[in-house]
């Protein structure tokens, strides 16, 4: 009772604060509404704490459907167009992983989930470029994707992620020399819009989700953030499998 006592009071005090009732009140009338609710909310504090605890809960179940829908979109959108990936071209279980080339966890998780990838033979994973730490990340983010019109993005990720110390404009065109890039059309092509375009949108897919770091990972229709360990990855690429397709 107490609770929607407190939530008729709480609206009150909204409906005045937005013009709805206040309109049909005298000021008089609109001090005498505020007081009430003011003492009534002083004597009786836990259910502010309840009534903002049911609200948080509310918030979080609306969160985690909005993610759940922005998961099984970004499904759909792989789907049709899985590149850039590595992997098995042709696996019929698709991992996503937001990835940054100077972030220690995601050079750390890069080995687990290459081991899966290969002792499974049914994985395709499909990378989206978060590059949040710095100037080299955004610029091995680029040449990444740049890689892929010559037919060298799976080594080029790979030897990104095994690269010693950080990404950085030299270090990431030295590996571009060792695979046998052409270093002057790949400059040209990190230029391109196309490149700007599938950073900006693997950006808003981020957003969209609710990540805030690398790596995060998508199986199925759950995200995990953060280094992931080989048996987690091995878990949720079965229940995945157990899924119905969306």
């Amino acid at each position: 009772m107490k609770t929607k006592i407190a939530a008729s009071l709480i609206l009150a005090a909204g409906l005045l604060a937005a013009g709805n009732l206040s309109a049909a009140l005298s000021s008089q009338q609109k001090l005498e509404v505020e007081k009430v609710v003011e003492e009534y909310l002083m004597a009786h504090p836990e259910v502010v704490i309840k009534a903002i605890h049911l609200w948080q809960q509310q918030q979080k179940r609306l969160e985690e459907r909005m993610q759940k829908e922005a998961i099984s979109e970004l499904r759909k959108e792989v789907a049709a167009d899985p590149r850039p990936a590595w992997g098995n071209p042709e696996g019929g279980t698709t991992v996503i992983e937001f990835s940054d080339y100077n972030c220690p966890y995601c050079k750390q998780s890069f080995p687990r989930l290459k081991q899966l990838v290969d002792e499974d033979g049914d994985i395709r994973v499909v990378m989206k470029e978060l590059p949040v730490l710095g100037r080299g990340s955004v610029y091995a983010a680029k040449a990444a994707l740049a890689a892929m019109k010559q037919g060298k993005y799976a080594a080029f990720h790979e030897a990104l992620m095994n690269l010693d110390g950080r990404a950085t404009p030299e270090s990431v065109d030295q590996v571009a020399r060792e695979l046998g890039l052409d270093l002057a059309r790949l400059k040209r092509d990190m230029q391109s819009s196309e490149v700007a375009e599938a950073l900006e949108r693997d950006r808003v897919w981020a957003e969209r989700l609710g990540i805030e770091g690398t790596p995060a990972f998508i199986i199925g229709d759950r995200l995990l953030p953060g280094a992931v360990g080989l048996e987690t990855m091995k878990r949720m690429v079965e229940a995945a499998r157990g899924q119905p397709a969306r």
